[in-house]
């Protein structure tokens, strides 16, 4: 039976920052948002990821935290969820000059079982 693994991620969209929908350099903002991650109690991630967004409609910046441990799990019921929004969303409004649109939680859940019916092959042709 192979190993069941489960991980946590979350994702700030849309975000300005200090007026700014693109950061050339974005170490006072990555710095500000590990500062204010450091306050939730019972919160550790792995990697922060902080990166500019653009296309025809759209210029923004984006949050990812990935590999979230929150009240020490992994994976979260609806409420610890909820709980966890709540405490991400007054981390992410004590970021001066921070304004975002969505904040969304993704939960991974993954085996290290091989994908059964997968061919074991490319399907382009050559």
């Amino acid at each position: 039976m192979a190993t069941v693994h489960t991980r946590t991620r979350a994702y700030a969209f849309s975000c300005v920052y200090d007026s700014d929908s693109w950061l050339d350099d974005p170490s006072t903002f990555i710095t500000d948002l590990e500062t204010e991650l450091g306050n939730i109690s019972n919160f550790s991630y792995e990697r922060l990821v902080v990166s500019n967004k653009r296309n025809s409609t759209e210029k923004y910046v984006e949050v990812e935290i990935d590999g979230i441990t929150y009240k020490t799990k992994t994976k979260l019921s609806a409420t610890e969820t909820d709980d966890l929004i709540t405490d991400l969303s007054g981390a992410l409004d004590n970021i001066t000059d921070l304004v975002y649109g969505d904040l969304n939680i993704v939960q991974d859940v993954f085996s290290e079982d091989v994908t059964t019916g997968w061919p074991g092959q490319s399907m382009e042709e050559e």
